[in-house]
């Protein structure tokens, strides 16, 4: 609109032309915000990138498949570059935010094409989220697969799938693989979204783009945006930023979500946490001002959680729970202590961030926080390293390397920020005008490429890598027993018959029944929701499922030899019935586990026994 240049009458009212209204001039700065338009472009490109895999049709293990999401990231690169030289405003930064989110669609869409599964397939970590989702289809309560026990795991992020499938009329299990690759996406956006408050949208997106490189799991989505919220979380909420602090109703939102979604970034960081509060308080001018807060923040947190949090707690409090999850050791319980000593991009990039965080530690905002929370996930660490040598309970230890490699890679970014300028004025040298956007542009191109080597699938890939996890994707037999489109011709995981240990046990209860099942292969949980007498392995039971008692009670029964005596039994155990056996043939008996039950204990007058199954797999259900 013109500005009003002639001088107006001394005598007239004031004319309203000479700018636009208060209403649309909020109007127009809403729209050309950087975060409004990341989010505008992620919803108009994300249905793009999804289905573009489809319009392909590549085999997701091709070089030519490869090649899609690879050449797109630098063709955008490119092409922000290009603009960048002229126009470096909210509205292409905005831009540039929400098709990069996009773009991880694209890719992890591409390598997953052909399967319906997610990363990981359904095994391990991820046969045990399939399951919860499949759980939360016949609730909404924040409870265990086992009957009776209230949910120890996060339930939200479960639970918005497990609904959702009720919703569309879906199978759960095959919703989380798209669950997967959007949350993973919205979790970069998120990023950008919180960054740029108080570093300018394209710095925002450096810091988003290194920082979901460094570190990004898609079969942990829920983990991957809860991080992702964090990090900026705790530097607006108890730190001191150069901008109006984000309001202590938002703060108190997001931390319950993150509660309700993951919270172990919360539990790792508690030491880092305290100390920030204490010197934060010591530094303010107005402290009741900021303890209110604080109190308000953990109020509306806790409202926000309570419906999760109070059952779990009370729990835990009556029910004599034991930890036992934390006995599964991983592989990397005892690397990366040092990544910022490794000698490749990502520990220069680390290196550059510690570097930083001590020499800028009084002379920035961001240099403290982020140090007193590199320090405090160090302490954690250390402590339950220690704790481990004496218990061998490792309190998931090793998921620490996730959040300071984390936290130094957005160090190095502001490092780099901060310093270049510093660096340049005293060697008396001015930047070219295309030395930010080169930068920029090459950092984003890099990113995609990393990251794109780092989750398409193949089949020569180290065990727990992000190419293995696209592999058995592909590899997973499918519950009727055939396999993907795509999937490998050697290798592929064996079939566990889903499909006709459904039909025994529906012909036998009817097809809603849930019965309290003892299987020898836990994936059936993860396509059909039954509920479970007790894991298999130790590092899969929940600490409110009493393991080992519960273990007790299943070798009781195997030594219950009389038939009518094991029919009473296994109705009747201390935590209630076992009314479905799913066992495995062998030339001892029925396995399961390393239990052996015998044909002799299921007698015709109590059990529908079906021991003609593929996979020597063995049904006994009890007769109503």
């Amino acid at each position: 609109m013109a500005l009003q240049t002639q001088e107006p009458d001394v005598e007239a009212s004031p004319q309203p032309a000479a700018s636009p209204p208060p209403r649309r001039q909020r109007l127009v700065g809403w729209l050309s915000n950087s975060g409004t338009i990341a989010v505008l472009v992620w919803l108009v490109a994300t249905p793009v990138a999804f289905f573009a895999p489809a319009y392909f049709k590549y085999d997701p293990f091709s070089f030519i498949a490869y090649a899609v999401p690879l050449t797109a990231a630098l063709v955008l690169a490119s092409v922000f570059f290009v603009i960048g030289l002229r126009w470096r405003g909210e509205l292409v930064a905005g831009a540039a935010g929400g098709l990069a989110a996009a773009w991880v669609v694209l890719l992890l869409r591409s390598a997953l094409y052909g399967t319906p599964f997610g990363f990981g397939g359904v095994s391990g970590d991820m046969m045990r989220m399939s399951a919860i989702v499949e759980h939360y289809t016949t609730t909404i309560k924040p409870s265990d697969s086992i009957p009776g026990l209230v949910s120890e795991y996060p339930p939200l992020y479960g639970m918005l799938i497990g609904r959702a499938a009720v919703l569309l009329d879906a199978q759960a299990w095959r919703l989380l693989a798209d669950a997967e690759v959007l949350t993973t996406s919205a979790a970069l956006l998120v990023s950008f979204l919180l960054w740029r408050r108080h570093v300018g949208p394209w710095v925002a997106l450096a810091i988003s783009a290194l920082a979901f490189v460094t570190w990004t799991d898609p079969r942990k989505a829920f983990e991957v945006i809860t991080l992702s919220i964090f990090i900026p979380w705790v530097l607006e909420t108890f730190g001191k930023p150069p901008k109006a602090r984000m309001h202590w109703l938002l703060a108190g939102v997001l931390g319950g979500l993150m509660v309700v979604v993951y919270q172990a970034w919360i539990i790792y960081s508690v030491f880092a946490i305290v100390a920030l509060i204490v010197v934060t308080f010591r530094a303010e001018t107005d402290r009741k001002a900021y303890i209110r807060r604080l109190v308000l923040v953990a109020l509306v947190a806790f409202a926000v959680s309570s419906w999760y949090v109070i059952p779990y707690a009370w729990a835990m409090l009556t029910q004599n729970g034991e930890l036992v999850s934390d006995l599964f050791v991983s592989a990397g319980i005892n690397e990366k202590l040092f990544p910022f000593l490794e000698m490749d991009p990502f520990g220069l990039l680390q290196l550059a961030g510690l570097v930083g965080l001590l020499f800028f530690y009084r002379s920035t905002w961001w240099a403290k926080p982020i140090l007193f929370l590199v320090l405090g996930v160090y302490a954690y660490r250390i402590l339950n390293m220690v704790r481990f040598v004496f218990t061998e309970h490792t309190f998931f230890l090793h998921y620490t390397i996730r959040l300071y490699t984390v936290l130094l890679a957005i160090a190095g970014v502001l490092t780099i920020v901060h310093a270049a300028p510093i660096i340049l004025r005293r060697l008396r040298l001015t930047a070219p005008r295309a030395a930010g956007a080169a930068a920029l542009a090459v950092a984003l191109a890099w990113s995609a490429s990393v990251f794109t080597d780092q989750w398409m699938p193949q089949e020569e890939a180290t065990l727990y890598s992000g190419q293995r996890y696209a592999w058995s994707a592909h590899s997973e037999p499918l519950p009727n027993g055939k396999y993907p489109e795509y999937a490998p011709k050697e290798d592929r995981r064996r079939w566990f018959p889903i499909d006709p240990i459904k039909k025994v046990v529906e012909d036998a209860r009817g097809p809603d029944a849930r019965p309290v099942t003892l299987s020898v292969d836990e994936r059936i949980f993860s396509f059909v929701p039954w509920r479970v007498y007790v894991a298999i392995p130790v590092e899969g039971a929940g600490s409110l499922s009493r393991w080992h008692e519960r273990r007790a009670e299943v070798t009781r029964l195997t030594q219950t030899t009389d038939p009518d005596a094991f029919a009473a039994a296994s109705a009747n155990t201390k935590f209630g019935p076992i009314d479905v056996f799913v066992l495995r043939k062998r030339a001892d008996g029925w396995q399961w586990d390393n239990q052996r039950f015998q044909r002799e204990q299921f007698s015709a007058a109590h059990w529908t026994v079906v021991d003609d199954l593929p996979e020597d797999v063995v049904v006994c259900v009890r007769k109503p």
